[in-house]
């Protein structure tokens, strides 16, 4: 789900698309891609439509496999930290 995009300074990036709060057009050449919770959007050289396809062919079919996979990476994350926490004490 990890997307490459370049902004308008030349820097690149790779944005998460299930992130993406909104696709905002800036004229006809250029959009906004915001997060919501970053405090700024990151302003990119393409138009906004074609900015959406590109987030959306990103994107799993359906977000039960990516609600699936966040939730069997939260449980790795925690067994991780219990094992950790065990080591520690022990």
């Amino acid at each position: 789900m990890m997307v490459k995009i370049v902004d308008v300074k030349g820097k690149e990036r790779y944005i998460n698309a299930a992130y993406v709060r909104s696709v905002t057009p800036k004229g006809a050449e250029k959009a906004d891609i915001d997060f919501g919770h970053w405090s700024g959007a990151v302003r990119v050289k393409q138009p906004a439509e074609q900015v959406a396809e590109i987030l959306n062919s990103a994107l799993p079919a359906s977000f039960d496999e990516y609600l699936a996979a966040v939730d069997q990476q939260s449980q790795s994350s925690n067994n991780m930290s219990a094992a950790t926490t065990i080591a520690v004490i022990g």
